[in-house]
C-alpha cells in the first residue's frame, strides 16, 4: 500500500488536503483560517489500519515526510492491534523524518455534543480554547442535516467562550473499503484529523472507564500512541462512569439543551434507539427531562438492545434506580440486560460445543446478502 500524490486545494472558504492511498484519493476539508499539518502524519494513521488488515508493507512518498516520535510509536501500535485482532498484521513502513511543529495555537478537543463530548468540555473549559465537528466521521448525512448540526453546536461552544471548526473527509468510504468497521477505526480517524489540525494538545473523550475497558477504536492505550512530535493526544473521561457524566451534565442548563445522542438523527433524539433510552433513563432517575421524549413504555425498556459496549451503561442505571427507589424501573432494565446475557450465553454455547457452527452459518447468510463482513477490534 502506498501514500502518495498529496494535494491542497483552496476551495472558497475551505482547504483540501488530500492524498491517494492505495489508488484511493482520501481527502480532508478544513476552514481556510486554519493552519494545517505538512506532515504525512494524518494520511499514516489514516492508512495504517487499512495496510495491516491487507497484510501489505505501507510505502510513503519521499515528499511526505513523517514525525520520528510518531513513526516509533507506530510500531507499539501495531502490536497492540494485532494483539486485539491477529486478523490485522504487523507490517513494516517506508518513510522519510523530519520534526514537526504545532501549527495552530490553543487546545483541541473533538465534540459531536454527545455525553461524553459534552463531559469532556464542561470539565476541561479551562483549558479548551476549540472543538473540532467532523461530518463524514461515522455516518453518511444529508449536507443540510449536519449543517444544522454544526449550527447548533457553534452555538453552544461559542456560548462557553470557545471555537468549534467543521472538518469533512471521505473516509468513512475509504474505511469501508477495506472491510473496517468504524468501531475499529474511529480512534484511528479522530487521530489523523488531531494531526492535521496540528493544536499541541488534543483531547479525545473516553467511551468508557477504566473499569470497563475492552478493545476498541479509541482507547486509553491505543490514543496517546497516536501523538507525534508537535501534537500531545489525551484520552480524557476515563475515570468518570457514563451516569456520573450525565450526571454533570444535567447540572448544567445548556449543556443539557444541547445533548444530543441520538444514533438516528444527529439533530434531536428519537427517543426510542438504545443510545437515547440509556440516557433517557439516566436523567429520569435523576429527575431531569432534557431535550428528550416522555420515557416508552415499560416493555420498550424491557426489550432494549444492548450493544457489547453498553452493558456496563445498563448495570449502572440499574444501581441508580435501586438507589433512588424506583423499583418498577429497576426491574425493566434488570430484564433487558438478563435477555442480552441469555444472547451472550448462546453465543458461549455455540463456540465450546458447537464450534461455532451457528456463527459461521449466520455469517455466511448476512455475508451473501450485506456482503464481506467488516473487521472489529476482537474476534468474537
Amino acid at each position: 500500500m502506498r501514500i502518495t500524490k498529496p494535494q491542497m486545494e483552496r476551495r472558497q472558504d475551505t482547504v483540501e488536503v488530500s492524498a491517494e492511498v492505495d489508488g484511493f484519493r482520501l481527502w480532508y476539508r478544513v476552514p481556510g483560517s486554519y493552519a494545517v499539518s505538512q506532515t504525512a502524519d494524518s494520511f499514516l494513521a489514516a492508512a495504517l489500519l487499512p495496510a495491516m488488515a491487507r497484510g501489505e508493507p505501507l510505502e510513503i512518498d519521499a515528499s511526505l515526510l513523517v514525525c520520528p516520535r510518531f513513526l516509533t510509536h507506530v510500531g507499539t501500535l501495531q502490536e497492540i492491534y494485532h494483539c486485539w485482532n491477529p486478523a490485522l498484521h504487523k507490517i513494516p513502513i517506508s518513510a522519510e523524518t523530519a520534526p514537526g511543529a504545532p501549527v495552530n495555537a490553543g487546545v483541541l478537543s473533538f465534540f459531536s455534543g454527545g455525553v461524553d463530548s459534552t463531559y469532556t468540555l464542561l470539565t476541561r473549559a479551562a483549558e479548551i480554547t476549540h472543538t473540532v465537528f467532523i461530518h463524514g466521521f461515522d455516518s453518511y448525512v444529508d449536507p443540510d442535516i449536519c449543517r444544522v448540526a454544526i449550527e447548533r453546536n457553534t452555538a453552544f461552544v461559542r456560548s462557553m467562550g470557545k471555537s468549534l471548526i467543521p472538518v469533512e473527509t471521505n473516509y468513512r468510504s475509504f474505511g469501508y473499503g477495506h472491510n473496517l468497521s468504524m468501531f475499529l477505526t474511529h480512534g484511528s480517524t479522530l487521530a489523523s484529523v488531531a494531526l492535521l489540525l496540528g493544536f499541541p494538545r488534543v483531547f479525545i473523550p473516553s467511551t468508557n472507564a477504566y473499569d470497563d475497558l475492552f478493545p476498541w477504536g479509541s482507547h486509553p492505550l491505543t490514543d496517546p500512541l497516536w501523538s507525534s512530535d508537535s501534537v500531545t493526544i489525551v484520552h480524557d473521561g476515563a475515570g468518570t462512569r457514563r451516569i456520573d457524566k450525565v450526571r454533570t451534565i444535567a447540572g448544567q442548563e445548556a449543556a443539557l439543551a444541547n445533548l444530543t445522542v441520538c444514533a438516528r438523527n444527529m439533530n434531536s433524539n428519537c427517543g426510542r434507539c438504545d443510545k437515547c433510552l440509556y440516557t433517557m433513563i439516566a436523567l429520569q432517575l435523576l429527575q431531569v427531562q432534557g431535550p428528550f421524549p416522555p420515557l416508552p413504555p415499560l416493555r420498550v425498556i424491557r426489550k432494549m438492545p444492548i450493544g457489547s459496549f453498553a452493558r456496563s451503561f445498563v448495570a449502572e442505571n440499574i444501581a441508580l434506580a435501586r438507589q433512588s427507589g424506583d423499583g418498577v424501573l429497576q426491574k425493566a432494565l434488570s430484564a433487558s440486560l438478563h435477555h442480552h446475557e441469555r444472547q451472550q450465553l448462546l453465543k458461549l454455547a455455540d463456540r465450546v460445543l458447537l464450534g461455532g457452527l451457528l456463527k459461521r452459518a449466520y455469517r455466511r447468510t448476512w455475508k451473501s446478502r450485506c456482503g464481506a463482513p467488516r473487521i472489529q477490534p476482537v474476534p468474537d
